[in-house]
């Protein structure tokens, strides 16, 4: 199946969104922070964002804004901090196009 086919499956996202977010998963750091925030039912401050995944502080910003993008976490700012939080659909939904291309794919 050519790859035009899947631009929209059922599950109703963009390619450009499931590479967007395949891409930020894709980087070992990155990961680690977003498993971090996933974890935590209310958020992480971002300044607990660097300890929890054990990375350095000093690229965690960059990684964060990334997985933002990416429609992976949100961002809370209440007075100087702010908070981030995983977006409880997104992997699932991501789980799903990949699951019905597969499908689809093992169909032709």
């Amino acid at each position: 199946m050519p790859l035009e086919a899947l631009a929209v499956i059922r599950v109703g996202m963009e390619k450009s969104d499931v590479v967007a977010k395949l891409s930020a998963l894709a980087q070992p750091v990155r990961l680690e922070i977003y498993l971090a925030i996933a974890a935590s039912e209310d958020g992480l401050a971002s300044t607990r964002v660097a300890e929890a995944a054990g990375a350095m502080p000093t690229n965690t910003s960059v990684h964060l804004s990334v997985l933002r993008n990416a429609g992976l976490v949100t961002a809370t700012k209440a007075g100087r901090t702010v908070t981030y939080t995983a977006v409880r659909g997104a992997i699932d939904q991501l789980v799903a196009f990949l699951v019905e291309a597969k499908g689809a794919a093992s169909e032709s």
